[in-house]
């Protein structure tokens, strides 16, 4: 089956991040000077300044920030609708990481506010890729 939704443009800076997911690991840059973590990934931390990141992983805990509920996909997004996007804060502090991402295995009119999720993993091997999802934790 071909995969005909977009894939994402891996790089020399993001490559960690699509490593980890490959593992099933969500990693996210983190700074060896604060202990802060920056997300979305910058060059710098966003606490101090620092340019010294590691990439570490997270738990994959994380609630539902907001969410909206997709009627009108496009593309190949269409065939899944009604979909849930969701911005999930993972469990990680003291700076929060608001994270973008679909939200699989709730019907749409079942998300509510706090809900505890996970990451899960979904891979596309055509592709030799690995995406996230964010799913309830049940």
């Amino acid at each position: 089956m071909t995969y005909l939704k977009p894939l994402p443009d891996t790089s020399e800076l993001n490559r960690p991040f699509w490593e980890g997911l490959r593992q099933h690991e969500f990693r996210v840059p983190r700074c060896a000077d604060c202990g802060d973590w920056n997300w979305i990934p910058y060059p710098a931390c966003r606490s101090c300044q620092s340019e010294h990141q590691v990439w570490t992983a997270v738990s994959g805990n994380a609630v539902v920030w907001s969410w909206s509920v997709v009627h009108r996909g496009p593309g190949a997004f269409n065939d899944e609708v009604p979909y849930t996007v969701v911005l999930a804060k993972l469990a990680e502090e003291p700076r929060s990481l608001i994270v973008t991402g679909n939200l699989v295995g709730i019907d749409p009119a079942e998300v509510t506010m706090g809900m505890p999720l996970t990451v899960v993993y979904e891979e596309v091997p055509e592709e030799d890729i690995t995406l996230y999802r964010f799913a309830p934790v049940r």
